[in-house]
């Protein structure tokens, strides 16, 4: 279900940009559910803190103090929620790009027969274009030559194992398109998780907001803070209770 647009919300938080991301498709997107429903939780969270505080500073029976803390109590009260969700989609998300990982460097089985296949190591290894002749059979998607060279022990091709690894993630991208575009759809949900998740502190604070103090020509000289606030509070507080024997 989309989520409606409030402009009082970041924009960077919203859900539907994570279906956005060039490598998410109709296709991918349910791999990176995590990601859109950590955004939703979020999104959903800054709307509610803004429509507590509106109803607050509302309320005739409460004083701009009292209203500012209601808005702010309700607001660190569903934060570890919002940011559990987050933990787990970057967990989940880690979890599957590990999978497909391991999945994309397994080992090869070799298609041709056991003495082409010989032939191709050979052959490989006496040559100095061996990294030319592998480009050209993943162009060419040579199953025989990539199988041959990639199938076994880097040394019998004339492979560093850098070079073997390389190619071997080369070959099974090109073999595994859909776990290939799986792995991109992750990837990109979990780096833009990661690197949004503190906006949801930063807009969390920004809705809660403020009390305005004006300075003597009208202009707001400074903001009194939800934590000046409940600073006082406490401190009278604990007055009236070492009284209230």
């Amino acid at each position: 279900m989309s989520e409606k647009i409030n402009v009082r919300v970041s924009a960077d938080l919203h859900p539907e940009l994570v279906l956005g991301l060039e490598d998410v498709t109709e296709e991918t997107a349910p791999f990176v559910a995590p990601a859109v429903e950590a955004f939703q939780s979020a999104y959903q969270f800054i709307s509610a803190i803004h429509e507590v505080r509106d109803a607050a500073f509302a309320d005739p029976t409460l004083t701009d103090s009292a209203a500012l803390l209601k808005a702010d109590d309700y607001a660190r009260s569903k934060l570890k929620g919002v940011t559990q969700k987050f933990d787990a989609a970057a967990v989940n998300l880690k979890r599957g790009i590990d999978y497909l990982e391991t999945e994309l460097s397994q080992p090869v089985k070799e298609r041709a027969s056991s003495m082409i296949s010989g032939e191709v190591r050979a052959t490989l290894k006496g040559s100095d274009k061996r990294t030319e002749i592998l480009d050209r059979a993943l162009a060419e998607r040579d199953d025989e030559v990539l199988s041959a060279a990639l199938g076994g022990p880097p040394m019998l091709s004339g492979l560093t194992k850098e070079q073997h690894a390389f190619y071997l993630r080369r070959y099974n991208e090109q073999r595994e398109p859909e776990k290939m575009a799986r792995l991109r759809a992750m990837v990109a949900a979990r780096e833009h998780l990661l690197s949004r998740a503190s906006i949801v502190f930063k807009d969390m604070d920004r809705a809660v907001g403020g009390i305005p103090v004006q300075g003597a020509q009208g202009r707001i000289v400074r903001t009194i803070t939800p934590q000046e606030v409940r600073a006082k509070r406490d401190a009278s507080a604990a007055i009236y209770s070492r009284h209230a024997s």
